[in-house]
């Protein structure tokens, strides 16, 4: 499921800026800044990916940790649903 955070953060990156470059580099930006509102006001969803993963016995694998995992996870998700929100809003800016 596609947390409505990153829609809303693609919406408003688009509209709000007029160059392409902002709209493309930005949403790599937001990943981070997700990154960070989800230790915070989330934590219990990474307590639940790390319970999980340890339950069902996954090992992790060339040195990257669940935690690691979990963010990655997190990260890749914020910033693609960002830029690509970003550029649909910002084509359809440019079209009017």
């Amino acid at each position: 499921m596609i947390p409505m955070p990153n829609v809303i953060a693609g919406i408003s990156i688009g509209f709000a800026n007029d160059t392409w470059l902002y709209r493309i580099l930005i949403p790599f930006v937001w990943g981070v800044v997700f990154c960070i509102y989800i230790s915070i006001v989330q934590r219990d969803k990474l307590d639940v990916f790390i319970t999980q993963a340890e339950m069902k016995g996954y090992k992790a694998k060339g040195g990257m940790s669940h935690l690691l995992s979990f963010y990655f996870i997190e990260y890749t998700t914020a910033t693609t649903t960002s830029l690509i929100f970003s550029v649909i809003t910002g084509g359809i800016k440019a079209l009017f």
